[in-house]
């Protein structure tokens, strides 16, 4: 696949892979990276290529705010009528910006989609519901032939850590971290917007295209 020509001053991380910055193309669809064998998707914005028109402003475009911690501080994001905001919050009060990087939808060069493992909940779930439903369960059993009352209310205990495994172990897995990389003409800023399903969809839209499958 022919890769695009990038326009002046843009750097080289617009075209690679966001696993690991080898060189890649752009593509409809979730793509692998060769060299690192990673899925990941790359669209090219308004700034790379001429057939995409971001489109004017739309009094109406509701603001979607997003915000992520990272080690002692936080981070923050923006999407807003005229570009996306993102920045690094105060670490006293998490509210105050201390640094932020600002990209209209024009500017965009490319918009890298890719989704890791959120480890800290899939270590949540087995570490904390799942041996506490797996202890109700047994106390169930014990319980059964002598009380059933207990029995009955060690069940709901059970059923109720379970569903909170489930629920720790699909947004560990399935949902993930899912993370987009935005690339301008003068800035790029990395997004984490797992707990923001509209953010995918409004950032492609507001940048005039159409949203890929996640990968």
């Amino acid at each position: 696949m022919m890769q695009p020509s990038m326009p002046p001053g843009v750097p080289t991380v617009a075209l690679s892979c966001p696993w690991c910055n080898c060189p890649s193309s752009p593509s409809p669809a979730a793509q692998e990276c060769q060299g690192c064998r990673r899925k990941f998707t790359l669209s090219p914005g308004p700034a790379l290529d001429g057939s995409v028109i971001a489109p004017p402003p739309h009094p109406s475009a509701f603001p979607i705010d997003l915000k992520w911690s990272i080690v002692v501080t936080y981070k923050f994001a923006r999407l807003e009528q005229g570009g996306l905001t993102s920045g690094t919050l105060d670490p006293v009060i998490g509210m105050a910006p201390i640094d932020q990087v600002g990209i209209p939808y024009p500017d965009v060069v490319s918009i890298a989609v890719w989704r890791k493992l959120a480890w800290a909940d899939l270590i949540i779930g087995a570490l904390v519901p799942v041996p506490i439903a797996l202890l109700c369960l047994w106390a169930t059993i014990l319980a059964v032939p002598r009380a059933p009352g207990a029995a009955a209310i060690f069940v709901v205990i059970a059923l109720f850590f379970g569903l909170l495994a489930f629920y720790l172990f699909r947004r560990g897995a399935v949902v993930g971290r899912r993370q987009a990389r935005v690339v301008g003409r003068h800035g790029a800023v990395t997004v984490l917007f797992s707990r923001s399903p509209a953010f995918h969809s409004e950032l492609f839209r507001r940048c005039g295209l159409m949203a890929p499958p996640l990968p």
